[in-house]
């Protein structure tokens, strides 16, 4: 049997803790892009893609129809088996989703590993 909604946990000092699932009500940042790699996201753009990723606080998912993965695995992103032409749905959720999110969308639609932004700061 599975625990759905919210419920609190009391502390030592009689605080209650919020140990709530998250909720659908996140600002979560979305955008539809193409792969335009003529090779497709293949293990040198996925890897670039993850690195570039983990230079955000925010959370990143990619998703490919009904999967979903963690846009800072590169292996996770290459199980997408993401062709050229493939659309795929960025989500990027944290309070800096909405610099992340136009980065990370080029970065996805680049057509080379070498056309991706540079990942200096």
């Amino acid at each position: 049997m599975g625990v759905t909604g919210r419920w609190t946990i009391p502390t030592t000092a009689g605080d209650l803790v919020d140990n709530s699932l998250p909720t659908m009500d996140s600002m979560a940042l979305e955008r539809t892009v193409v792969v335009r790699n003529p090779q497709g996201l293949h293990m040198r753009p996925a890897m670039a893609f993850a690195r570039l990723a983990t230079r955000f606080r925010s959370a990143v998912t990619v998703r490919r129809q009904d999967r979903r993965v963690n846009g800072r695995s590169g292996l996770s992103l290459m199980t997408l088996a993401a062709l050229p032409g493939t659309e795929l749905v960025l989500e990027v959720d944290g309070d800096d989703a909405a610099a992340a999110l136009p980065v990370l969308a080029a970065a996805l639609e680049a057509p080379s590993a070498d056309d991706m932004p540079p990942l200096n700061s």
